[in-house]
């Protein structure tokens, strides 16, 4: 059943995954924070419950300004934090290099986490080093948001995929330990190809309690077919594991009327579904329509 409406955090970072331009224009719109923080306040009068983003700098930024100027506006969204923010490592490794990027984030990891890090050094224990990798990431957001608020921590897609192609299970148990017993919340992955990480989580007998996933009528980014992907959605979410459905307007291809429509046939089956603008008045009015159509209708 249908529990959350999320606000997602893609146009005020600029992603766009249909154009880099429109990504760009968009990002323009945003550029002020106050701009961002109206979208958030006027999403949350139109009925969203939650804020779903990256650990990226923008947001963090974004979070701070509004923990000092509006903290109960703050107090009033969940938290969905998706980590870590792919893309910037990957800018990182293009500017320092790959083994340059390594030493740097290393040195974090040691100036954050010393005990842990020689702990898991002597022991050899890689898994516990990217649990420690991953509180880094989370650390400044912790510090800002209330912690009571904040539902789930879920891998960006590409570690899911990476964890997924190389059958890292070993590294995905250390990781969900890490978050449900030091960080104390729920724990999650983001994934193009649900079917694919439904087998996975099978074969591996890995129990989590979200996944992220694109979910809309035309089959945009739902993989490995728009039919098995359904179908996992629905058998996932009869198992109890909580759907957050994602890119339902495919990118702006889809009214929010007819993802509506689309959607209600998963009502029993997804938990939450993400909607990402940069138009206060979009912000509202997609929240009042999913509102209805999905937690009344």
């Amino acid at each position: 059943m249908v529990k959350e409406i999320l606000l997602g955090d893609n146009p005020f970072i600029g992603v766009s995954h249909l154009a880099q331009e429109k990504a760009r224009n968009e990002r323009r719109e945003v550029s002020a924070i106050e701009a961002k923080v109206e979208v958030l306040k006027v999403a949350l009068e139109g009925g969203a419950t939650g804020f779903t983003f990256s650990t990226h700098q923008a947001n963090l930024e974004l979070l701070t300004y509004i923990a000092k100027h509006y903290p109960e506006t703050l107090k009033k969204l969940n938290y969905y934090i998706l980590v870590p923010y792919a893309q910037g490592y990957v800018r990182k490794a293009n500017i320092s290099g790959t083994v340059g990027l390594a030493k740097t984030v290393l040195k974090e990891i040691v100036a954050k986490h010393p005990l842990d890090f020689v702990t898991s050094a002597i022991t050899l224990n890689i898994d516990k080093l990217a649990g420690m990798f991953i509180a880094m990431e989370l650390d400044p957001y912790l510090k800002t948001i209330p912690r009571q608020n904040i539902k789930a921590i879920l891998l960006h897609e590409v570690l899911t995929e990476l964890i997924i192609a190389y059958n890292l299970a070993d590294l995905l148990h250390e990781l969900k330990k890490f978050i449900e017993k030091k960080l104390r919340t729920g724990f999650g992955l983001e994934t193009r190809n649900i079917g694919q990480l439904k087998k996975f989580l099978e074969e591996n007998s890995i129990e989590i309690d979200y996944i992220m996933t694109p979910l809309n009528p035309l089959g945009y980014q739902m993989a490995p077919s728009k039919e098995e992907a359904e179908k996992a959605v629905q058998e996932l979410g009869e198992q109890g594991i909580k759907i957050i459905a994602i890119n339902i307007l495919a990118s702006g291809a889809v009214t929010v009327e007819k993802a509506c429509e689309y959607l209600k046939q998963f009502k029993d089956s997804i938990y939450a579904v993400a909607y990402g603008t940069t138009k206060p008045h979009r912000a509202k009015e997609n929240a009042v329509v999913l509102r209805e159509c999905l937690l009344r209708g």
